[in-house]
């Protein structure tokens, strides 16, 4: 939970990623917030003064996955609007503010998207879409200690820097930093 909170300030992509491991570990605990708060949070808690905090924290991810009908695959809600506030982004860079440095990541990372989308199941998936995915499952490859080729690390490189820009113009948008007024 406070990783999460500190993520979601600091760095929007890292805190998808991080809350997509969040979901993928209570779904593997079935949902069960008594069995989460039997195993999962005594593992996590920084110090007893925060049980609370972050019982209700895992109950609340618990009761929306179920609410939502997405105990199985899907995300949350929350992580839902954030991914379109950063689909909305993606598309203002492109074609309003025209961001040239922006549009050359896109272009080197589009051979990359497009394949990893066809060896998946998100082939009609927006780019940024595919690319949390393509980041996510590196995570879990690196997690296992499976090994990633060099060219599927370089593949995935591509993605990943273009998802750090578009995560820190993210950042400037929220923090108002952008200098412009786009209305």
């Amino acid at each position: 939970m406070l990783i999460a909170e500190q993520k979601r300030k600091e760095n929007i992509i890292e805190y998808l990623l991080y809350m997509y491991q969040i979901e993928d570990i209570v779904r593997s605990l079935n949902c069960d917030f008594e069995r989460i708060k039997a195993t999962l949070i005594p593992s996590v808690l920084p110090n007893p003064s925060f049980q609370l905090q972050y019982e209700r924290w895992y109950e609340d991810i618990c009761k929306e996955l179920k609410r939502s009908g997405k105990t199985q695959k899907g995300h949350l809600y929350e992580l839902e609007e954030v991914f379109a506030e950063l689909t909305l982004l993606h598309r203002t860079l492109l074609e309003i503010m025209i961001d040239e440095k922006y549009k050359v990541l896109v272009d080197n990372a589009m051979p990359s998207i497009e394949e990893f989308s066809r060896k998946s199941t998100l082939v009609n998936a927006h780019p940024i879409e595919v690319c949390l995915h393509a980041m996510n499952m590196k995570l879990q490859l690196k997690l296992r200690k499976q090994e990633i080729t060099a060219e599927t690390d370089a593949a995935m490189d591509s993605m990943r820097i273009l998802l750090a820009y578009i995560g820190r113009e993210y950042a400037k948008m929220k923090t108002g930093q952008w200098g412009i007024n786009l209305n």
